[in-house]
């Protein structure tokens, strides 16, 4: 069979105003290359341009579209999938310092001042006492660690314990040392979609268009073998997913970045049972795909139109 079509669709209905439906494109991926990696030199380009190149512009080349191509290589209309869901998340974990710790922060902070210049020496001395007052609690606190820590270490050898220091601590003076808790951002999250439709074709045509949907999908997550230089892999192709109704997007769905295909999943007997036409289609396929996006969604993705669900 020869290639199949620029644009694959099931079901075979025609597609109106209030349809409702997915729109997939299978793209090239093209990554940014050398040019948007800080201090990598391309051949004959020399260390003294990458220099005197503007950071900010090298830096602002990973926000995504570099790295993404714009080639569409097939369309793809599918229906809804069988569950429409998006999650966003954001890492914020605990951060604890001590007050002896953020005394010692603030102090090694204002010494290095002193050392370069910055603030003077008398200066220094007197933040020193006012930081060492502010902490006298917790050096009050300290002065009976390292024993209570070698009656603990005594105790849990000897007989096979596992008491901890803070046990005996708030047991002895009824307090702890204030560890200063904050929840503090550290981190971004990729989000992961999971899509899966039920496929029943109602003829030869359907059936060919199920076929080549499968194929294209399974062949676009491949990666491929670079020509001439058989100890690399190129990577496979990337996704671009729209939630449509009509020939607009559909704004009260999330929207989507440029996503990697990460795993493609075919039921062919999606009632239980090897069941066939005469031609040899199953009559019920089922299929799974997880997408997963290439960037992290930012605030600035938004914008200030409130017109639609944005990400």
């Amino acid at each position: 069979m020869a290639k199949p079509p620029k644009l694959l669709r099931y079901p075979l209905d025609i597609i109106d105003s209030t349809t409702d439906y997915m729109f997939i494109e299978v793209m090239k991926y093209n990554p940014g290359g050398q040019s948007a990696l800080p201090g990598l030199a391309s051949q004959g380009e020399s260390a003294q341009s990458i220099a005197s190149s503007n950071t900010n512009n090298v830096f602002n080349s990973f926000t995504g579209s570099q790295f993404f191509g714009t080639d569409v290589k097939q369309s793809i209309i599918l229906p809804m999938p069988n569950a429409i869901a998006s999650v966003n998340r954001t890492g914020w974990g605990e951060s604890r310092i001590s007050s002896l710790a953020g005394a010692g922060l603030k102090l090694s902070g204002d010494l290095l001042d002193v050392i370069t210049g910055r603030k003077e020496q008398d200066a220094l001395a007197e933040t020193a006492k006012q930081e060492l007052e502010g902490v006298r609690g917790a050096f009050d606190l300290l002065r009976n660690d390292f024993k209570s820590r070698a009656q603990v270490a005594l105790v849990n050898a000897a007989a096979g314990t596992s008491i901890q220091v803070s046990d005996v601590r708030g047991r002895q003076s009824g307090q702890i040392v204030n560890q200063n808790v904050e929840l503090l951002f550290n981190s971004v999250s990729i989000r992961p979609f999971g899509f899966n439709w039920d496929f029943t074709p109602r003829n030869d045509k359907e059936a060919e268009a199920v076929l080549q949907m499968i194929k294209t999908f399974k062949k676009a997550a491949a990666p491929k073998r670079t020509v001439g230089q058989n100890g690399f892999l190129s990577a496979p192709d990337i996704f671009r997913l729209t939630y449509k109704k009509g020939i607009d997007n559909q704004r009260y769905l999330n929207k989507f970045k440029m996503c990697a295909l990460t795993s493609v999943g075919v039921d062919y007997t999606g009632s239980g049972i090897h069941a066939t036409y005469e031609s040899g289609s199953p009559v019920h396929y089922k299929l799974n795909l997880s997408f997963t996006e290439l960037e992290p969604i930012y605030a600035e993705d938004y914008g200030d139109n409130f017109d639609d669900a944005g990400f």
